[in-house]
């Protein structure tokens, strides 16, 4: 399915943990399209966010692979670029109320919504089809002007 979402420039985009773990943990396929999506927030006009609940998960994933103090820095050097989408008392009861399938994802897209971001970087675009924010693949963020 594909959603319409252009605009002249897309100003905020907020990262989900897959496309970033794509990047930390460098896994393939995906580590190339992730990492080009993700340098988009190096431009000026470009912010990039990451939901905080995600953080947590990131972190418990990477920590697993590549030990406590490496899964520590990369995580820093990621936070560099990325603003936190803050989970709030009233995302998380907007997320409960969602009529998303998955409730990870209801709390990414509530968090996106009170962010004021106007897209979310997935590769997983199907769950979110619910949401009131679009999704789109890291190769279509890559393509908006």
């Amino acid at each position: 399915m594909w959603i319409t979402w252009r605009r002249s420039t897309v100003e905020a985009g907020l990262f989900d943990s897959d496309v970033l773990l794509d990047v930390l943990a460098q896994r393939q396929p995906f580590v190339f399209a992730s990492a080009q999506a993700l340098n988009r927030v190096t431009q000026p006009q470009v912010q990039g966010y990451v939901s905080g609940h995600a953080v947590t998960n990131i972190f418990y994933i990477l920590r697993r692979q590549v030990g406590r103090e490496t899964a520590h820095e990369l995580l820093s050097k990621l936070l560099q670029h990325l603003q936190i989408a803050t989970v709030t008392d009233e995302v998380i009861r907007a997320a409960l109320q969602s009529s998303m399938a998955d409730f990870e994802d209801a709390v990414t897209s509530e968090a996106a919504n009170a962010a004021g971001v106007e897209v979310i970087v997935t590769r997983n675009t199907p769950d979110f089809v619910a949401s009131a924010i679009p999704a789109v693949l890291p190769e279509e963020f890559l393509a908006s002007p």
